[in-house]
Protein backbone atom coordinates (compact mmCIF):
# COMPACT_ATOMS: atom_id res chain seq x y z
CA UNK A 1 0.00 0.00 0.00
CA UNK A 2 1.27 3.45 -0.82
CA UNK A 3 1.09 6.23 1.72
CA UNK A 4 -1.45 9.01 1.32
CA UNK A 5 -1.37 12.43 2.88
CA UNK A 6 1.03 13.69 5.48
CA UNK A 7 3.09 11.63 7.84
CA UNK A 8 1.79 11.15 11.35
CA UNK A 9 3.62 12.44 14.41
CA UNK A 10 6.57 10.42 15.64
CA UNK A 11 6.36 11.39 19.29
CA UNK A 12 3.80 10.11 21.76
CA UNK A 13 2.66 13.33 23.43
CA UNK A 14 -0.52 14.99 24.59
CA UNK A 15 -1.30 16.30 21.10
CA UNK A 16 -0.69 13.01 19.30
CA UNK A 17 -3.60 11.39 17.45
CA UNK A 18 -3.27 8.30 19.65
CA UNK A 19 -3.77 10.27 22.88
CA UNK A 20 -6.63 12.29 21.42
CA UNK A 21 -8.42 9.24 20.05
CA UNK A 22 -7.98 7.31 23.30
CA UNK A 23 -9.43 10.27 25.17
CA UNK A 24 -12.47 10.27 22.89
CA UNK A 25 -12.87 6.51 23.21
CA UNK A 26 -12.66 6.55 27.01
CA UNK A 27 -15.08 9.48 27.21
CA UNK A 28 -17.57 7.56 25.09
CA UNK A 29 -17.20 4.49 27.28
CA UNK A 30 -17.81 6.59 30.39
CA UNK A 31 -20.87 8.12 28.72
CA UNK A 32 -22.35 4.71 27.91
CA UNK A 33 -21.77 3.60 31.50
CA UNK A 34 -23.63 6.70 32.69
CA UNK A 35 -26.50 5.89 30.32
CA UNK A 36 -26.52 2.32 31.63
CA UNK A 37 -26.59 3.57 35.23
CA UNK A 38 -29.50 5.92 34.46
CA UNK A 39 -31.39 3.04 32.84
CA UNK A 40 -30.94 0.95 35.98
CA UNK A 41 -32.43 3.78 38.06
CA UNK A 42 -35.74 3.53 36.22
CA UNK A 43 -35.79 -0.26 35.88
CA UNK A 44 -35.82 -2.05 39.24
CA UNK A 45 -33.74 -5.21 39.26
CA UNK A 46 -31.69 -4.25 36.20
CA UNK A 47 -27.95 -3.99 36.84
CA UNK A 48 -25.23 -2.30 34.83
CA UNK A 49 -23.33 -5.53 34.21
CA UNK A 50 -26.57 -7.13 33.06
CA UNK A 51 -26.99 -4.39 30.45
CA UNK A 52 -23.40 -4.81 29.29
CA UNK A 53 -23.70 -8.58 28.91
CA UNK A 54 -27.05 -8.70 27.08
CA UNK A 55 -27.66 -10.45 23.74
CA UNK A 56 -24.41 -11.92 22.37
CA UNK A 57 -22.77 -11.01 25.66
CA UNK A 58 -24.85 -13.71 27.36
CA UNK A 59 -23.41 -16.32 25.02
CA UNK A 60 -19.85 -15.05 25.38
CA UNK A 61 -20.32 -15.17 29.15
CA UNK A 62 -21.58 -18.75 28.95
CA UNK A 63 -18.55 -19.82 26.88
CA UNK A 64 -16.09 -17.94 29.10
CA UNK A 65 -17.58 -19.59 32.20
CA UNK A 66 -18.14 -23.14 30.93
CA UNK A 67 -16.36 -23.31 27.57
CA UNK A 68 -18.24 -24.93 24.67
CA UNK A 69 -21.11 -27.13 25.79
CA UNK A 70 -24.35 -28.37 24.31
CA UNK A 71 -27.55 -26.50 25.14
CA UNK A 72 -30.87 -28.29 25.66
CA UNK A 73 -33.11 -28.16 22.60
CA UNK A 74 -36.25 -26.06 22.99
CA UNK A 75 -38.47 -23.73 21.01
CA UNK A 76 -35.85 -21.04 21.59
CA UNK A 77 -32.70 -23.15 21.18
CA UNK A 78 -33.07 -25.09 17.94
CA UNK A 79 -29.54 -26.44 17.73
CA UNK A 80 -27.63 -28.10 20.54
CA UNK A 81 -24.32 -26.49 19.53
CA UNK A 82 -25.40 -22.87 19.47
CA UNK A 83 -22.38 -21.96 21.59
CA UNK A 84 -20.13 -22.73 18.61
CA UNK A 85 -21.56 -19.70 16.81
CA UNK A 86 -19.43 -17.59 19.16
CA UNK A 87 -15.77 -17.59 18.27
CA UNK A 88 -13.15 -18.36 20.94
CA UNK A 89 -10.74 -15.41 21.21
CA UNK A 90 -12.79 -13.06 23.41
CA UNK A 91 -14.33 -15.66 25.76
CA UNK A 92 -10.99 -17.50 26.03
CA UNK A 93 -9.11 -14.36 27.10
CA UNK A 94 -11.89 -13.43 29.52
CA UNK A 95 -12.11 -16.95 30.94
CA UNK A 96 -8.34 -17.07 31.48
CA UNK A 97 -8.39 -13.74 33.32
CA UNK A 98 -11.27 -15.03 35.43
CA UNK A 99 -9.23 -18.05 36.48
CA UNK A 100 -6.22 -15.87 37.33
CA UNK A 101 -8.02 -13.03 39.13
CA UNK A 102 -11.17 -14.67 40.45
CA UNK A 103 -13.21 -11.69 39.20
CA UNK A 104 -16.57 -12.69 37.75
CA UNK A 105 -16.89 -13.09 33.99
CA UNK A 106 -19.92 -10.79 33.97
CA UNK A 107 -17.63 -8.00 35.22
CA UNK A 108 -14.49 -8.92 33.29
CA UNK A 109 -16.22 -9.44 29.94
CA UNK A 110 -17.16 -5.80 29.24
CA UNK A 111 -13.82 -4.59 30.66
CA UNK A 112 -11.85 -6.94 28.39
CA UNK A 113 -13.92 -5.87 25.39
CA UNK A 114 -13.29 -2.19 26.19
CA UNK A 115 -9.56 -2.82 26.65
CA UNK A 116 -9.39 -4.51 23.25
CA UNK A 117 -11.29 -1.59 21.75
CA UNK A 118 -8.92 0.97 23.27
CA UNK A 119 -5.92 -0.91 21.90
CA UNK A 120 -7.59 -1.18 18.50
CA UNK A 121 -8.27 2.55 18.30
CA UNK A 122 -4.71 3.34 19.41
CA UNK A 123 -3.24 1.24 16.59
CA UNK A 124 -5.79 2.57 14.11
CA UNK A 125 -5.08 6.20 15.05
CA UNK A 126 -1.38 5.76 14.34
CA UNK A 127 -2.06 3.99 11.06
CA UNK A 128 -4.55 6.58 9.83
CA UNK A 129 -2.32 9.48 10.91
CA UNK A 130 0.50 8.02 8.86
CA UNK A 131 -1.81 7.59 5.88
CA UNK A 132 -4.14 10.59 5.96
CA UNK A 133 -2.72 13.02 8.50
CA UNK A 134 -3.52 13.61 12.15
CA UNK A 135 -6.75 15.57 11.74
CA UNK A 136 -8.44 13.04 9.46
CA UNK A 137 -7.24 10.24 11.75
CA UNK A 138 -8.79 11.82 14.85
CA UNK A 139 -12.01 12.89 13.11
CA UNK A 140 -12.50 9.45 11.51
CA UNK A 141 -11.93 7.61 14.78
CA UNK A 142 -14.26 10.03 16.57
CA UNK A 143 -16.97 9.28 14.01
CA UNK A 144 -16.40 5.55 14.56
CA UNK A 145 -16.56 5.91 18.33
CA UNK A 146 -19.80 7.89 18.05
CA UNK A 147 -21.45 5.73 15.39
CA UNK A 148 -25.01 4.76 16.43
CA UNK A 149 -24.17 1.05 16.96
CA UNK A 150 -20.83 1.79 18.66
CA UNK A 151 -22.27 1.36 22.15
CA UNK A 152 -21.33 -2.31 21.72
CA UNK A 153 -17.70 -1.31 22.40
CA UNK A 154 -18.84 -1.10 26.05
CA UNK A 155 -20.50 -4.52 25.97
CA UNK A 156 -19.19 -8.10 26.10
CA UNK A 157 -19.05 -8.10 22.29
CA UNK A 158 -16.31 -8.93 19.79
CA UNK A 159 -16.13 -5.56 18.00
CA UNK A 160 -13.22 -4.39 20.18
CA UNK A 161 -10.87 -7.30 19.46
CA UNK A 162 -11.99 -7.40 15.81
CA UNK A 163 -11.01 -3.76 15.36
CA UNK A 164 -7.61 -4.46 16.96
CA UNK A 165 -6.81 -7.37 14.63
CA UNK A 166 -8.00 -5.39 11.59
CA UNK A 167 -5.87 -2.36 12.51
CA UNK A 168 -2.82 -4.53 13.19
CA UNK A 169 -3.34 -6.36 9.89
CA UNK A 170 -3.42 -3.14 7.88
CA UNK A 171 -0.48 -1.70 9.78
CA UNK A 172 1.55 -4.82 8.98
CA UNK A 173 0.48 -4.78 5.32
CA UNK A 174 1.50 -1.13 5.12
CA UNK A 175 4.94 -2.05 6.45
CA UNK A 176 5.16 -5.12 4.16
CA UNK A 177 5.36 -7.46 7.16
CA UNK A 178 3.48 -10.19 5.33
CA UNK A 179 3.65 -13.07 7.80
CA UNK A 180 2.69 -10.79 10.66
CA UNK A 181 -0.28 -9.44 8.68
CA UNK A 182 -1.45 -12.99 8.00
CA UNK A 183 -1.21 -13.93 11.68
CA UNK A 184 -3.23 -10.88 12.78
CA UNK A 185 -5.82 -11.69 10.13
CA UNK A 186 -5.88 -15.31 11.35
CA UNK A 187 -6.81 -14.05 14.82
CA UNK A 188 -9.54 -11.95 13.26
CA UNK A 189 -10.99 -15.11 11.76
CA UNK A 190 -11.05 -16.65 15.24
CA UNK A 191 -12.78 -13.63 16.76
CA UNK A 192 -16.00 -13.16 14.81
CA UNK A 193 -17.60 -14.59 11.65
CA UNK A 194 -16.83 -11.72 9.27
CA UNK A 195 -13.23 -11.63 10.48
CA UNK A 196 -12.32 -14.10 7.74
CA UNK A 197 -12.83 -11.26 5.23
CA UNK A 198 -9.41 -9.91 6.24
CA UNK A 199 -8.16 -12.35 3.62
CA UNK A 200 -9.50 -9.94 0.97
CA UNK A 201 -7.22 -6.95 1.70
CA UNK A 202 -4.35 -9.36 2.32
CA UNK A 203 -4.86 -10.82 -1.14
CA UNK A 204 -5.25 -7.42 -2.81
CA UNK A 205 -2.06 -6.20 -1.12
CA UNK A 206 -0.18 -9.34 -2.16
CA UNK A 207 -1.29 -9.00 -5.78
CA UNK A 208 -0.28 -5.34 -5.76
CA UNK A 209 3.15 -6.21 -4.36
CA UNK A 210 3.57 -9.00 -6.92
CA UNK A 211 2.68 -6.71 -9.82
CA UNK A 212 4.96 -3.97 -8.53
CA UNK A 213 7.89 -6.39 -8.19
CA UNK A 214 8.03 -6.93 -11.95
CA UNK A 215 8.55 -10.67 -11.57
CA UNK A 216 6.25 -13.59 -12.21
CA UNK A 217 7.50 -15.49 -9.19
CA UNK A 218 5.22 -15.81 -6.16
CA UNK A 219 6.83 -13.83 -3.37
CA UNK A 220 6.54 -13.54 0.40
CA UNK A 221 3.60 -11.18 0.12
CA UNK A 222 1.33 -14.18 -0.46
CA UNK A 223 2.07 -15.43 3.05
CA UNK A 224 -0.58 -12.95 4.26
CA UNK A 225 -3.56 -14.30 2.26
CA UNK A 226 -2.41 -17.88 2.85
CA UNK A 227 -2.38 -17.47 6.63
CA UNK A 228 -5.40 -15.16 6.91
CA UNK A 229 -8.23 -17.73 6.50
CA UNK A 230 -6.63 -20.45 8.66
CA UNK A 231 -8.37 -19.37 11.88
CA UNK A 232 -11.84 -19.27 10.36
CA UNK A 233 -11.37 -22.54 8.46
CA UNK A 234 -10.08 -24.15 11.65
CA UNK A 235 -13.25 -23.10 13.48
CA UNK A 236 -15.37 -24.55 10.68
CA UNK A 237 -13.48 -27.81 11.24
CA UNK A 238 -14.21 -27.68 14.98
CA UNK A 239 -17.93 -27.25 14.24
CA UNK A 240 -17.76 -30.13 11.74
CA UNK A 241 -16.27 -32.45 14.36
CA UNK A 242 -18.77 -31.37 17.03
CA UNK A 243 -21.90 -31.59 14.86
CA UNK A 244 -20.86 -34.36 12.50
CA UNK A 245 -21.84 -32.13 9.54
CA UNK A 246 -19.31 -30.60 7.12
CA UNK A 247 -21.45 -27.44 7.04
CA UNK A 248 -22.23 -27.67 10.75
CA UNK A 249 -21.24 -24.09 11.54
CA UNK A 250 -23.58 -22.69 8.90
CA UNK A 251 -26.40 -24.93 10.13
CA UNK A 252 -25.88 -23.52 13.64
CA UNK A 253 -26.14 -19.95 12.35
CA UNK A 254 -29.20 -20.75 10.25
CA UNK A 255 -31.08 -22.72 12.93
CA UNK A 256 -30.17 -20.37 15.76
CA UNK A 257 -30.60 -16.93 14.25
CA UNK A 258 -31.83 -17.33 10.70
CA UNK A 259 -28.43 -16.04 9.55
CA UNK A 260 -28.00 -17.17 5.96
CA UNK A 261 -26.35 -15.74 2.87
CA UNK A 262 -29.07 -15.16 0.29
CA UNK A 263 -27.15 -13.05 -2.21
CA UNK A 264 -28.85 -9.82 -1.11
CA UNK A 265 -32.43 -10.86 -1.89
CA UNK A 266 -33.80 -9.96 1.53
CA UNK A 267 -31.92 -6.66 1.65
CA UNK A 268 -33.38 -5.62 -1.72
CA UNK A 269 -36.85 -6.71 -0.59
CA UNK A 270 -36.51 -4.75 2.65
CA UNK A 271 -35.38 -1.62 0.80
CA UNK A 272 -38.35 -1.95 -1.57
CA UNK A 273 -40.74 -2.38 1.36
CA UNK A 274 -39.42 0.77 2.99
CA UNK A 275 -39.75 2.75 -0.24
CA UNK A 276 -43.39 1.65 -0.53
CA UNK A 277 -44.19 2.61 3.05
CA UNK A 278 -44.10 -0.81 4.71
CA UNK A 279 -42.86 -0.53 8.31
CA UNK A 280 -40.74 -3.56 9.15
CA UNK A 281 -39.52 -2.36 12.55
CA UNK A 282 -36.42 -0.68 13.95
CA UNK A 283 -34.07 -3.59 13.22
CA UNK A 284 -34.85 -3.62 9.50
CA UNK A 285 -34.94 0.18 9.21
CA UNK A 286 -31.55 0.62 10.86
CA UNK A 287 -30.06 -2.28 8.89
CA UNK A 288 -31.12 -0.72 5.58
CA UNK A 289 -29.80 2.68 6.62
CA UNK A 290 -26.38 1.39 7.58
CA UNK A 291 -25.96 -0.91 4.58
CA UNK A 292 -27.08 1.71 2.05
CA UNK A 293 -25.78 4.96 3.56
CA UNK A 294 -22.72 4.01 5.62
CA UNK A 295 -21.78 0.92 3.60
CA UNK A 296 -22.58 1.44 -0.07
CA UNK A 297 -22.33 5.22 0.23
CA UNK A 298 -18.97 4.95 1.96
CA UNK A 299 -17.60 2.56 -0.66
CA UNK A 300 -18.66 4.89 -3.48
CA UNK A 301 -17.03 7.84 -1.71
CA UNK A 302 -13.83 5.86 -1.10
CA UNK A 303 -13.60 4.94 -4.79
CA UNK A 304 -14.28 8.53 -5.87
CA UNK A 305 -11.60 9.73 -3.46
CA UNK A 306 -9.17 7.26 -5.07
CA UNK A 307 -8.54 5.57 -1.75
CA UNK A 308 -6.02 2.72 -1.74
CA UNK A 309 -7.62 -0.43 -3.26
CA UNK A 310 -6.43 -2.44 -0.24
CA UNK A 311 -8.52 -0.23 2.05
CA UNK A 312 -11.47 -0.13 -0.34
CA UNK A 313 -11.48 -3.92 -0.63
CA UNK A 314 -11.92 -4.33 3.14
CA UNK A 315 -14.80 -1.86 3.28
CA UNK A 316 -16.45 -3.35 0.19
CA UNK A 317 -16.10 -6.94 1.42
CA UNK A 318 -17.72 -6.20 4.79
CA UNK A 319 -20.51 -4.17 3.16
CA UNK A 320 -21.21 -6.86 0.57
CA UNK A 321 -21.39 -9.67 3.12
CA UNK A 322 -23.69 -7.60 5.36
CA UNK A 323 -25.95 -6.80 2.40
CA UNK A 324 -26.12 -10.48 1.42
CA UNK A 325 -27.41 -11.59 4.83
CA UNK A 326 -30.99 -12.78 5.01
CA UNK A 327 -31.13 -11.64 8.63
CA UNK A 328 -32.07 -7.98 8.63
CA UNK A 329 -30.54 -6.93 11.94
CA UNK A 330 -27.23 -5.75 13.40
CA UNK A 331 -25.97 -4.45 10.05
CA UNK A 332 -24.47 -1.33 11.57
CA UNK A 333 -22.50 -3.35 14.12
CA UNK A 334 -21.16 -5.63 11.39
CA UNK A 335 -19.78 -2.55 9.58
CA UNK A 336 -18.02 -1.03 12.60
CA UNK A 337 -14.63 -2.66 11.77
CA UNK A 338 -14.84 -1.23 8.22
CA UNK A 339 -12.86 1.87 9.17
CA UNK A 340 -12.24 3.02 5.56
CA UNK A 341 -15.98 3.79 5.36
CA UNK A 342 -15.64 6.26 8.22
CA UNK A 343 -12.52 7.76 6.68
CA UNK A 344 -14.35 8.27 3.39
CA UNK A 345 -17.33 9.91 5.08
CA UNK A 346 -15.08 12.09 7.25
CA UNK A 347 -13.23 13.36 4.20
CA UNK A 348 -16.56 14.07 2.49
CA UNK A 349 -18.07 16.01 5.41
CA UNK A 350 -17.07 19.70 5.51
CA UNK A 351 -14.59 20.42 8.28
CA UNK A 352 -16.94 22.86 10.00
CA UNK A 353 -19.70 20.21 10.19
CA UNK A 354 -17.69 17.25 11.50
CA UNK A 355 -18.13 18.03 15.19
CA UNK A 356 -21.88 18.53 14.83
CA UNK A 357 -22.27 15.29 12.90
CA UNK A 358 -20.23 13.37 15.47
CA UNK A 359 -22.14 14.80 18.43
CA UNK A 360 -25.48 14.11 16.75
CA UNK A 361 -24.42 10.55 16.03
CA UNK A 362 -23.37 10.09 19.66
CA UNK A 363 -26.80 11.20 20.82
CA UNK A 364 -28.43 8.63 18.55
CA UNK A 365 -26.01 6.02 19.92
CA UNK A 366 -27.18 6.71 23.47
CA UNK A 367 -30.84 6.32 22.47
CA UNK A 368 -30.20 3.08 20.58
CA UNK A 369 -28.25 1.70 23.54
CA UNK A 370 -31.32 2.15 25.74
CA UNK A 371 -33.58 0.68 23.03
CA UNK A 372 -31.38 -2.40 22.73
CA UNK A 373 -31.50 -3.16 26.44
CA UNK A 374 -35.13 -2.28 27.13
CA UNK A 375 -36.77 -4.64 24.60
CA UNK A 376 -37.68 -1.77 22.29
CA UNK A 377 -37.06 -3.54 19.03
CA UNK A 378 -33.33 -3.11 18.37
CA UNK A 379 -30.90 -6.03 18.16
CA UNK A 380 -27.30 -4.89 18.71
Amino acid sequence: MTSIGTAGPRRFDGDSPVVRVLGIFLAARLATLVVAWLATRVTPGLGITEMLTEWDGNWNEMVADHWYQRVPLSEQFRHEWLTLAFFPVLPAVTGALHLVTGVGVHVLGPLVSMAFGAAGFAVLARFLARRFGAEIAVASCALMVAAPPAFVYSMFYTEGPMLLWAALTFDALDRRQWARAGLWALLGGLTRPNGFLLVVPCLVAAIGEWRASGTRRVNRAFLAPLLAPVGFLGWLAVAWVATGEPAGYFAIQSDGWGARVDGGVETVRTIADHLTGVDLGLDARSNVFFVVVLGLGGVVLAIRQRMDPVLVSWAAALTLLTAMSERQASGGRFLLPAFPLFVAWTRAIPTWARTAVTVGSAMVMAVLFVFSTRDLGLTP
